[in-house]
């Protein structure tokens, strides 16, 4: 005797249809959560290119109100920030405060201004000098972009010490602003003349 065995074919298309649908939702999940990925990683790399953002604080910490008008004031205190690192340094960190000064050179002046440390730095290590500067009077041009000041200036070695004055002149740019300069005021030129 023969026996006949009978497939149900009514499940079989069902379960079929069942997983065309779940493979098709798959592959919608899948595709939108790879825009997704890439809508991010698009963002991501805009806000790397952008940099950090200076945000300024106000006493009670919220954000305050900052005034895109560059004044005398705050000129001054960048160059009293550029003259205690350009300014005043011993042979130990000579190195350390002059590429703090760096961030107060124009960007397109830097290598200039890395070559001409050079023989600072040199000289320093091998005389073993110590060297701080005291502005006493800081004039600001705006007009003009320059600033002008007048310093005293306190040289050692060998156990020597020399009082001097020094007299300077600055010209400046205005530039967008840092975390490492968050004033934004650049050095374009510095003359240095020893006034008696």
């Amino acid at each position: 005797m023969t026996e006949v065995k009978h497939i149900e074919i009514k499940k079989y298309p069902k379960m079929v249809e069942e997983f065309a649908k779940a493979n098709f939702n798959l592959k919608v999940l899948s595709a939108a959560l790879i825009m997704i990925v890439i809508v991010v990683l698009a963002m991501l790399l805009y806000l790397v290119k952008s940099g950090p953002k200076v945000i300024a604080l106000a006493e009670n910490g919220q954000i305050a109100k900052v005034e895109t008008k560059i004044t005398d004031l705050q000129i001054d205190s960048a160059i009293r920030e550029y003259l205690s690192y350009r300014y005043n340094w011993s042979e130990q960190n000579i190195t350390s405060q002059l590429q703090k000064a760096q961030f107060f050179v124009i960007p397109s002046m830097s290598s200039a201004f890395q070559k001409a440390m050079l023989d600072v730095q040199k000289f320093v290590k091998e005389k073993k000098v110590t060297q701080r500067v005291y502005p006493k009077n800081i004039q600001i041009d705006l007009k003009g972009k320059k600033a002008t000041i007048l310093a005293d200036r306190i040289t050692e070695f060998d156990n020597l010490k020399a009082a001097t004055e020094l007299k300077l002149v600055l010209d400046f740019s205005v530039d967008d602003r840092s975390v490492a300069n968050p004033w934004g005021i650049f050095i374009t030129k510095e003359t240095e003349g020893v006034s008696q």
